[in-house]
């Protein structure tokens, strides 16, 4: 038995041969579609992509206070003598703080023993996260020796989209309508960036390829300022020319940095970011 537990929501995306060696444990998002709830958990995410356009009415949601109290307590009842629960970053929804007061109605005992985590990171960003973990985590670490590594890395940690429009951050209330009007009426892709707890817009780029010479940049001076740089991939498109460009160019130019590609996006963040373009997150640290 491991010494501490790790519990995430469903929004973070891991690899499953990671979720399995460190018995990971994922609390629901939920999902409103027309009106009628659903556990993220239990939506197939092929299947959801596939009729996306066709929904109308799209809503991302919590889980419960309860949620988490029980997977934080299944955990302990496993004979796990510490917890760590990374939820989705306080900047992007309200899970973050509802893992908060959970923590509260544990007994005084398990309250302790629980640490709620601002990771600063989202989606495939904790899968990336967690790729950068696994060396730590094959030692059997203690939750004090976790939460130093986990804060080393949550002030560089980045997640950017290349999006094709505006309009479903927009719907979803993590946009401004100013940025909204601008974005549609330019009718680019704009690149989008999650940053110390907050989502904006860097980027409306007419030219795809100076879009990406922004994602290189960021990179770029990520290299230049830390020891250990990971970057991860996502698609919708594996045939898009830019997305490989941007893969084959970091693969030459930096040939030190581990590159994971993801296999999905949870239909959570696909309410809110669409069916079209692709994502690159950073994680660094010295």
């Amino acid at each position: 038995m491991r010494k501490t537990a790790l519990i995430f929501d469903s929004t973070a995306i891991i690899d499953e041969e990671i979720v399995k060696k460190y018995d990971i444990t994922f609390v629901s998002m939920n999902v409103a579609i027309d009106g009628v709830n659903h556990r993220a958990l239990d939506i197939d995410d092929e299947e959801f992509r596939k009729q996306f356009h066709n929904l109308k009415n799209l809503k991302s949601g919590s889980p419960s206070i309860l949620d988490f109290e029980e997977a934080i307590n299944a955990k302990f009842d496993e004979g796990y003598k510490e917890v760590i629960v990374l939820p989705l970053a306080s900047g992007l929804s309200a899970t973050f703080n509802i893992a908060v007061m959970a923590r509260e109605g544990l007994s005084p005992e398990r309250k302790a023993a629980t640490y709620i985590h601002e990771s600063n990171n989202a989606s495939i960003g904790m899968d990336l996260l967690m790729h950068s973990l696994v060396e730590l985590l094959d030692t059997d670490p203690t939750a004090d020796e976790l939460l130093a590594a986990l804060e080393a890395r949550a002030p560089q940690n980045r997640v950017l989209f290349e999006i094709d429009n505006l309009r479903h951050l927009f719907r979803g209330g993590r946009l401004n309508p100013l940025k909204y009007i601008i974005g549609t009426a330019l009718k680019i892709k704009p690149l989008v960036e999650f940053k110390d707890g907050e989502l904006k817009v860097i980027a409306q780029n007419r030219s795809r390829r100076k879009t990406m010479d922004v994602i290189l940049g960021k990179i770029d001076d990520f290299v230049q300022n830390f020891k250990n740089v990971y970057v991860g991939l996502f698609t919708y498109d594996k045939e898009d020319n830019i997305f490989k460009a941007i893969h084959d160019i970091i693969k030459e130019r930096w040939p030190h940095i581990r590159i994971n590609f993801s296999k999905k996006i949870c239909p959570v963040f696909t309410t809110h970011v669409g069916v079209d373009g692709y994502s690159v997150a950073v994680v660094s640290y010295n």
